[in-house]
């Protein structure tokens, strides 16, 4: 009796057991937030931010709200009150027409970012309308040609105005510009941004198709999320995969020693609307050329982490690098490119460039059914297989590879022709 009483109790607590923990687990399920459409700014994952804190980290300025308590920011605050004074300056409009317009988008502009925002709506509002103002000014003080500085201090926040977790949704500020210039033309604000982002972030050498691209990303139905969002619309392929042209593997390549010495002819593309725009056609791989400049790693790592988030499926960015990593994976291959005026290392040391994009290659996340360099990599394998590729390629090395070995073995063939013709003549003399 004493055993079933035991087993009793135990069915007993088992039971209670089964109803609280269904109850709290309902409870639970019931508090959780539905991911929003419009979500496009998020919090970096902590695998990624421990491999490079600094790359995702604001340095400076905290833009919206997930580093708005970070005291080490917090001496930037009164100088975005003296850009938005200088904003307002610009405009006939008035600060209540400005907040009345804000509040209508509050919602819209809360639900861009991830995660539960612990903040009022008066307080959200206070923090979007600030960081607002500042971002404008400090477009149109770089537009104008003259930016706007402070007596004896400089800040050098540009970098953290790109930063995946340091956003301002773009309609935001392009709503805010349109009401303070309503003369305007409704992509002028479109056109600072993407002058700010040449002239300050990103060395592309080829601006004037730059604006056109993104206004064709945009007619094709898409929104501009936000800063890092443009830097990655400036980076996608010309055409994009459909999906009847999924892929089911990602195909590794030789390195680009090995590549040059299967008869590969490495070559730069000085001019092109992409970096992924890669060309491999009778034995001549054209690559557009990257820059390895000071803010390399953090604009890239931080539009990875941004597909990874949001595009899923559309990763061409983490694709590019990929392939790139699998060309130069020591030191001895980024010298290579850079010999052949693909990669310009803009920081003086190859050594820096292999290593730069071994960490950028590990925070990209690959999707494989869109490989877009699948077919390129399928091909330099074909063409690496081809044994006749490599005698031609041992025979140029050997004895074309300069002037002198050219004369030499011109020199040598002749001699050998006359030789043979010599020998022929002293043989029919017989």
């Amino acid at each position: 009796m004493e055993r079933r009483g035991g087993v009793d109790a135990r069915e007993n607590y088992t039971s209670i057991s089964i109803d609280a923990l269904a109850t709290s687990f309902r409870n639970k399920m019931e508090e959780l937030l539905e991911i929003p459409p419009e979500c496009c700014i998020y919090r970096v994952p902590l695998k990624r931010m421990v491999l490079n804190k600094k790359v995702y980290m604001p340095q400076v300025v905290s833009i919206g709200p997930f580093h708005c308590n970070n005291k080490e920011l917090q001496r930037m605050e009164e100088h975005k009150l003296r850009y938005m004074k200088v904003f307002l300056s610009r405009t006939d409009k008035n600060l209540d027409d400005f907040i009345s317009v804000m509040m209508g988008m509050e919602k819209r502009a809360r639900n861009c970012y991830s995660g539960k925002i612990d903040l009022s709506v008066d307080e959200f509002l206070k923090i979007l309308i600030i960081d607002s103002f500042f971002i404008l000014e400090t477009m149109m003080g770089e537009e104008g040609g003259q930016a706007f500085y402070f007596p004896n201090q400089v800040f050098d926040f540009k970098t953290d105005l790109v930063l995946l977790e340091n956003q301002i949704p773009f309609f935001v500020l392009d709503n805010l510009f349109q009401l303070a210039f309503p003369g305007d033309p409704p992509m002028r604000f479109l056109e600072i941004c993407v002058s700010y982002m040449v002239g300050n972030i990103i060395p592309i050498k080829d601006t004037s198709n730059l604006l056109k691209k993104v206004e064709e990303y945009l007619n094709l139905g898409h929104e501009l999320k936000h800063f890092v969002d443009l830097l990655r619309i400036f980076h996608l392929p010309s055409a994009l995969r459909i999906e009847s042209d999924f892929v089911d593997e990602i195909i590794s390549i030789p390195n680009a020693v090995q590549l040059q010495k299967a008869g590969v002819q490495l070559l730069k593309v000085a001019s092109s609307d992409s970096l992924i725009d890669i060309k491999f056609t009778k034995g001549v791989l054209e690559i557009p050329v990257l820059i390895i400049q000071d803010y390399f790693e953090l604009v890239i790592c931080n539009i990875l982490v941004l597909e990874s988030c949001h595009y899923a499926d559309q990763t061409y960015i983490a694709h590019y690098y990929f392939f790139m990593k699998m060309l130069v994976d020591t030191d001895k291959y980024a010298e290579l490119l850079i010999h052949n005026g693909i990669i310009e290392d803009w920081l003086g040391k190859s050594s820096t460039v292999a290593n730069i994009l071994n960490k950028v290659r590990c925070q990209g996340v690959i999707y494989i059914p869109t490989y877009y360099l699948y077919d390129i990599s399928k091909s330099l394998n074909a063409y690496c297989n081809v044994t006749r590729h490599k005698w031609k390629a041992t025979f140029k090395r050997n004895y074309c590879s300069t002037p002198w070995m050219i004369a030499s073995t011109t020199a040598a063939v002749i001699l050998l022709i006359l030789t043979f013709l010599s020998t022929i003549a002293s043989f029919l003399a017989l």
